[in-house]
């Protein structure tokens, strides 16, 4: 699964990082029982993907730093699932990355790295967040190439829009390169994209032919305004969708949006029902995340 987890900062200050809207004397007030009880609702979102069985890759975006994954995966209900993680350091300004949560009995790392755009490739005054590409090797053997992704947001129009671009060609050109190497190239890009796939910004991902996004005709992650959107994408390599032939593929299944009462409400002003948020500006809602987890399948046979 891929789930931007809205702002998930524990309750210290980091003098390197603009944190100070989420501390206890914010005008937020981020307390210490607000965070520990987000850690609980985020465990029971995942706990409720997986049904009887968690899941065994959930990439996280807006997850602050080592802390916060630790107090997740070791200190909250998630503890009894058994979940390592891998993250990034980027240079946000506010500190947020982007995470793996994976199970060690289902996939080993081979290798891990953030993938860091060089100030040529960022167009000038912008920054864009480290990805987060990790390579392993699956129980059954088969190697699989993972990358979790936090796009800019479309807060700042085009020149936003020109950071989302610069992103995508850089993982473009990872995918790439995988595909090179691998003789049988199994990879999966997910994350937040802030953009539809036939957007501008994203459709280099997938005009290569490489990938194919499995998201695109969801009814939606994220609402605005009364409407949903798909913004939260799962892409995925051709090998992983052929027929019975291969090893590992997607389920007839496919992908979807997780939408379980416990992690929306109803929404006064539109009607209908939105993801149950943190936070609402300013205001406390208790909810867990602004977006909707959205979850695939890959079945594998020996």
């Amino acid at each position: 699964m891929t789930y931007n987890v809205e702002n998930l900062f524990d309750c210290t200050d980091d003098s390197l990082t603009r944190d100070e809207a989420f501390l206890p004397t914010s005008l937020r007030c981020w307390t210490e029982s607000r965070y520990w009880d987000k850690l609980q609702a985020i465990s029971r979102a995942v706990a409720a993907v997986g049904g009887d069985r968690a899941p065994d890759f959930v990439a996280l975006c807006e997850v602050e730093n080592d802390s916060v994954m630790h107090d997740l995966t070791c200190r909250s209900s998630l503890r009894t699932v058994g979940y390592s993680y891998l993250m990034t350091s980027s240079l946000d300004p506010r500190g947020i990355d982007v995470a793996l949560m994976y199970k060690s009995t289902t996939f080993r790392p081979l290798s891990h790295r953030s993938l860091r755009l060089s100030h040529d490739q960022i167009p000038q005054g912008g920054y864009v967040r480290d990805v987060l590409y990790v390579s392993g090797q699956l129980h059954m053997g088969d190697t699989l190439d993972l990358i979790v992704c936090h796009l800019p947001s479309r807060l700042n129009g085009r020149k936003s829009s020109r950071l989302r671009r610069a992103v995508v060609e850089y993982v473009r050109h990872t995918v790439d390169s995988v595909c090179q190497v691998r003789r049988v190239p199994r990879v999966v890009v997910m994350g937040d994209f802030n953009d539809t796939p036939r957007s501008k910004a994203l459709r280099p991902l997938s005009e290569s032919g490489r990938l194919v996004c499995v998201t695109d005709r969801l009814a939606g992650s994220y609402r605005y305004k009364g409407k949903w959107e798909q913004i939260d994408h799962v892409y995925l390599s051709t090998s992983l969708l052929r027929g019975t032939g291969e090893a590992l593929r997607l389920s007839p299944g496919g992908a979807w949006v997780a939408d379980d009462e416990l992690l929306t409400e109803p929404e006064p002003l539109y009607g209908g029902h939105r993801p149950s948020r943190t936070y609402n500006g300013m205001r406390y809602m208790g909810g867990t995340s602004d977006h909707l987890p959205v979850c695939f399948d890959l079945w594998f046979q020996w």
